[in-house]
């Protein structure tokens, strides 16, 4: 029995391998312009039935792609796919797994065996110039003493050395990696360390020339101050000024700016500013900026994270951010470069791609919705969700084209857009009815008397089977009956259950009953009664002073494209 049964997954394992390997060397052809890279493995699997597994926080899938091969086998196309993005992959089972290729390490510079003669003494003791140095180190008094010494001299990594004429025949030697790391402490503007400092204006306080250099635990800027970095707290009358990094909160009656990245906290009454990367959050009285962020923006007008940005942002008039995926909220409008997760503004959002959700009062555009889009007009290309709002325009959703007939419209046109969850519905319909008279002259004639309807409305769309679904829909109409245009109210008011059978690839007839409720101020004349009279017959009529209602059940059927 065990053998049979190892036997078996032999045959299927070879049966699976056999079935990956033809996979991989069937003949494909594919074309990409700029396209992300996750849209082109998407494309891949959904064409050729090749699966992925990657992590989108290791494989760059927003970076645009260009690709293209004629006739290769797909092994080959795949290979040369991620040769020319920087990934590589290996095929596990029927996945194939993808990942970053790792960058290799550049070799170690050549080692000096010679060297001319350089003076090799160090210094026993430097002396301290301030009581503010917290606990300096060795090496950055080392640093600062041939910072000084040999501030003229060239790095000399890489160069060939020869003895100098009249040098002797002294030859130290001496690890290079030692002399570079020196000539590179020599050229370098690395800020050093100090327990605190105090301002007044730029280069007027304890730091003096030298502030723009300097890295303070405690910084106090009485009006405006410029320091190198800050390691701590930085407190401002009016601006804070970093030439580098800030670990620690700054607070500044004005703004505070900051050369490089932030780790922490900014509050000011008018700006933040860095333009490195945030991680931590910024609170102004008018705007914040950031190159990339993982943080919380709150401002009263702007917040801009034009690279990338993670966390929230909180406006008054309007935000921007590149890709991430962030949380916007506004009360004009949200900008997005890339994904966002949610987005709220008081008249219109723009996105790459929505993960979560857009609301907003006129108008939200995005391309791949993960979720719903509510606002009074939603464009997209894809969403998973319901785009909820008076016009839906998407590109790969539910629109449709439908010629129908009704006991109340003997023929009517419809436009169909948005997505299955929730479209929306344009309508006009005529009718005709023959109504005899008699002239002047006591002969009995006939006149054909035309009414119209123009009407909107919204539905869902139920998928049963293959070809088969359900509508189920609700429709407002207002009938112009027997003349260009009716002033009065004549309201027919309907909910439909159809049944869609598709034919072909994109033609489907459908069929369905609905219940109508006609409302009315018409007055006949002739008769002194109020009401419309489209119906062929009534269910349920009422009349309310000069307002008249019908209720009737009617049926209707037609075609798509």
């Amino acid at each position: 029995m065990i053998k049979q049964a190892n036997l078996s997954l032999v045959y299927v394992l070879f049966f699976v391998v056999s079935a990956h390997t033809q996979e991989m060397g069937q003949l494909v052809s594919m074309e990409y312009q700029d396209k992300p890279l996750k849209f082109v493995l998407n494309d891949i699997t959904s064409t050729y039935g090749v699966n992925f597994t990657y992590s989108s926080s290791v494989v760059p899938v927003y970076r645009k792609v260009s690709f293209a091969v004629e006739e290769a086998p797909l092994g080959n196309a795949l290979d040369q796919l991620f040769e020319e993005n920087s990934l590589t992959h290996a095929e596990i089972g029927d996945q194939i797994v993808i990942k970053a290729k790792k960058q290799k390490r550049k070799a170690p510079p050549a080692r000096i065996t010679k060297l001319t003669k350089i003076e090799t003494s160090l210094p026993s003791k430097v002396k301290q110039q301030t009581p503010l140095y917290s606990d300096p180190r060795q090496e950055e008094l080392l640093a600062r003493y041939y910072r000084q010494k040999y501030k003229n001299i060239a790095p000399i990594q890489g160069k060939e050395l020869t003895s100098l004429p009249g040098g002797g025949e002294r030859v130290i030697e001496w690890d290079s990696e030692r002399i570079n790391s020196m000539t590179e402490d020599i050229m370098t503007d690395e800020p050093f360390t100090r327990l605190a400092q105090v301002s007044i204006l730029p280069y007027v306080g304890t730091n003096k020339l030298k502030s723009d250099e300097m890295t303070n635990n405690l910084s106090l800027n009485v009006f405006w101050g410029t320091n190198g970095g800050v390691d701590g707290v930085e407190v401002g009358g009016f601006v804070n000024s970093i030439r580098n990094d800030v670990k620690g909160v700054q607070v500044a009656g004005l703004g505070n700016s900051v050369g490089n990245d932030v780790t922490g906290t900014q509050v000011s009454g008018l700006f933040n500013t860095a333009r490195g990367e945030l991680e931590g959050a910024q609170v102004s009285g008018l705007f914040n900026y950031a190159g990339e962020a993982k943080a919380v923006q709150v401002s009263s007008l702007f917040n801009m994270s034009p690279k990338a940005f993670s966390g929230v942002q909180v406006s008054s008039l309007f935000n921007v951010s590149g890709e991430g995926d962030g949380v916007q909220v506004s009360g004009l409008i949200n900008t997005n470069r890339g994904r966002a997760r949610t987005q709220v503004a008081g008249l219109f959002n723009t996105a790459g791609d929505i993960s979560g959700a857009q609301v907003s009062a006129i108008m939200n555009i995005a391309k791949d919705v993960k979720g719903f889009q509510f606002a009074l007009i939603n464009i997209a290309d894809t969403i998973t969700g319901a785009p909820i709002g008076l016009l839906n325009i998407i590109k790969n959703g539910y629109n449709r084209v439908e010629l129908a007939s009704s006991e109340a419209l003997f023929t009517s046109f419809s436009l169909k857009l948005g997505a299955k969850a929730f479209y929306n519905i344009f309508h006009v319909g005529l009718r005709w009815d023959r109504t005899a008279f008699e002239d002047g002259l006591g002969q009995q004639q006939e006149e054909v008397l035309t009414s119209w309807g123009l009407g909107y409305g919204i539905g869902t769309a139920v998928t049963i089977g293959p070809r088969t679904l359900m509508n189920i829909e609700a429709l407002a109409t207002h009938i112009n009956e027997t003349e260009a245009w009716t002033t009065n109210l004549n309201l027919l008011t309907q909910l439909k259950i159809l049944f869609d059978l598709r034919v072909g690839r994109r033609t489907s007839f459908f069929a369905g009953p609905s219940g109508n409720l006609m409302v009315s101020n018409l007055y006949d004349a002739d008769t002194n009664t109020y009401g419309s009279n489209i119906m062929p017959y009534t269910l349920y009529e009422t009349t309310q002073g000069e307002t008249n209602t019908k209720v009737w059940v009617g049926f209707n059927a037609g075609v798509r494209f």
